[in-house]
Parts: structure tokens; C-alpha cells; sequence
């Protein structure tokens, strides 16, 4: 079965703001992948999570670091350490 790939700029547009600090500036959005494309990730909605353009470099500094995406009977969940390495589940 192929994994059906998102739209990036739709996918902006419907979460609105930054998943770790609230941006909600457009253009300051990105749409960042969990899994790199390099290890295979792909833009899907499991992979990805809209971030702003600081917290996306949080991220690949390793500041942020993102564990997992799950599906749960509540929706979509994020497992990720925040820049104080406190464990979140949103």
C-alpha cells in the first residue's frame, strides 16, 4: 500500500501555527519531517509536524528532539522532549 504524501502548503494552512512555540506567521512556517528524508522519510501526515522557522532549527540542533507521531483514540500525538528536556505528549 503507498502512503498517501501531504500537501505541505495545505498542511500550513489547516495547523496554523507552530507546534512547540505558537507562531502562527505564515510565511515563518515550515513543515518539518520526523523521520529525515535521508533515512526515508517522506511528506506524510504521520512524518510530519508544522513547525516555525527557529524551532525547525531547533530541531536539527537538537534542542527540540522529537521521539514519534501516533495515532491515538484522542487524534494525533506528538512524543517529544522540549528545549528544558522536559517529556511532552501532544
Amino acid at each position: 500500500m503507498r502512503k498517501k504524501l501531504i500537501n505541505k502548503k495545505t498542511k500550513k494552512l489547516v495547523d496554523k501555527e507552530c507546534k512547540f512555540c505558537s507562531c502562527g506567521v505564515y510565511e515563518l512556517l515550515d513543515v518539518h519531517r520526523i523521520v529525515e528524508g535521508k533515512d526515508g522519510g517522506e511528506y506524510t501526515e504521520f512524518n510530519t509536524v508544522t513547525v516555525c522557522a527557529l524551532c525547525h532549527r531547533k530541531i536539527h540542533a537538537g534542542i527540540i528532539k522529537i521521539d514519534r507521531k501516533y495515532f491515538s483514540t484522542s487524534g494525533w500525538v506528538l512524543h517529544y522532549f522540549d528545549e528544558k528536556g522536559i517529556e511532552k505528549y501532544d
